[in-house]
C-alpha cells in the first residue's frame, strides 16, 4: 500500500475547505499550478478522483469526501504527536529571509505547516537577494537566513547543492548564432549573476543586458518571453521555460545554506529544523 504524504493531504484539505484553487493558493502561499500539481498526485495515488469540478464551482466527489475525513484526522493526529514529543507550541519572533524563488516554492507548504503547529510564533519574511540577506544577518535584521552562496565561500550551514543550468523561452528560442548574448539577470549582488558573467567572460562569450530585475518573476517573464536567457537550478524552471542545449560554458553547483545569529530562541531552532528537512524534498 502506498502512503499518502502529508503535504498532499494538508493542500487536499485547505482546497476542500476554501472551496477552491485560488483560495488555497492564497492561504498557503504556493502558485495554483503546484496546487494543481498536489491534487493530481494525490489522485494518482488513491486512483480517484477527488474533485468534481464546473465553471465556477469546485467540490468534493464522494471518494474526496471520504478521503477528507480521513484527512483531517490524520493531520490532527500528526500535529498532536508533533506537541507530545516536542513540547507545547512555540513562542515569539522569527525573522527569517529568504531568496523570492524559495519563498514561492514548496518552502511555503513548510512555512505554512509550521505556523499552523505554532500559532504563537509571529513568523516575519523578508525576501531579497542572496547577498543582500546575508548583509543584513550580520547587521542583526534576520534571526535566520535560507539563501544561495557561492561555491566555496564557507558562508553558513550547507543543506541543499543543485547544478545551476542555463535557460531559455520554450516558444520563442533565440537564434544559435545570436551575439551578443541577451540576459536577463539580477542586479548585484546576485551569486547567479556573478556566475553567468564569470562564465562567458572565461569562455570569451560577449553578451550584453537585455533585463535587469530583482524580481525572479520579472526574470522568469523576460526569459519566458524570449527576451533573454537566464540560469536557474532545477526546482525553479517554471513553465514556458527550458534548458538551453546549445554550447554554453558550465554554470557549476549552487550551494544552498542556512545561517543564523548565535543567539537562537527555541522558535528559531525548530523553525531552522523545518526549512532543512524542506529543503531536501525541493
Amino acid at each position: 500500500m502506498r502512503p499518502l504524504p502529508t503535504e498532499l493531504l494538508r493542500t487536499f484539505v485547505v482546497v476542500a475547505q476554501s472551496g477552491g484553487f485560488t483560495a488555497a493558493s492564497e492561504e498557503l502561499c504556493l502558485s495554483q499550478s503546484t496546487i494543481s500539481q498536489h491534487v493530481r498526485r494525490l489522485e494518482d495515488l488513491t486512483g480517484s478522483s477527488l474533485f468534481e469540478r464546473d465553471t465556477r464551482n469546485v467540490r468534493l466527489s464522494p471518494s474526496g469526501e471520504a478521503l477528507h475525513r480521513y484527512a483531517l484526522r490524520i493531520l490532527q493526529l500528526m500535529d498532536e504527536a508533533m506537541t507530545a514529543v516536542c513540547g507545547p507550541p512555540l513562542d515569539g519572533t522569527v525573522r527569517l529571509g529568504l531568496p523570492e524563488d524559495f519563498a514561492s516554492s514548496r518552502l511555503a507548504a513548510a512555512l505554512a505547516s509550521f505556523i499552523r503547529r505554532n500559532p504563537a510564533v509571529d513568523l516575519v519574511i523578508k525576501t531579497g537577494l542572496s547577498g543582500d540577506l546575508f548583509r543584513e544577518l550580520d547587521e542583526g535584521k534576520h534571526d535566520l537566513v535560507f539563501a544561495k552562496r557561492l561555491q566555496g565561500s564557507g558562508r553558513g550551514t550547507l543543506v541543499r547543492s543543485e547544478p545551476l543550468y542555463w535557460c531559455g523561452s520554450a516558444s520563442a528560442p533565440l537564434r544559435e548564432s545570436q551575439s551578443p548574448l541577451p540576459l536577463a539577470v539580477h542586479p548585484p549582488p546576485s551569486i547567479t549573476r556573478e556566475r553567468i558573467f564569470a562564465a562567458l567572460d572565461s569562455a570569451d562569450i560577449r553578451y550584453r543586458l537585455a533585463v535587469v530585475s530583482s524580481s525572479v518573476m520579472v526574470i522568469q517573464a523576460a526569459v519566458e518571453a524570449g527576451l533573454g536567457i537566464g540560469a536557474f537550478t532545477g526546482y525553479a524552471i517554471p513553465e514556458g521555460i527550458v534548458r538551453l542545449e546549445r554550447d554554453l560554458p558550465d554554470l557549476g553547483i549552487m550551494e544552498y545554506v542556512i545561517d543564523r545569529q548565535r543567539a537562537s530562541s527555541p522558535a528559531i531552532a525548530a523553525l531552522e529544523h523545518v526549512l532543512i528537512d524542506a529543503a531536501g524534498n525541493l
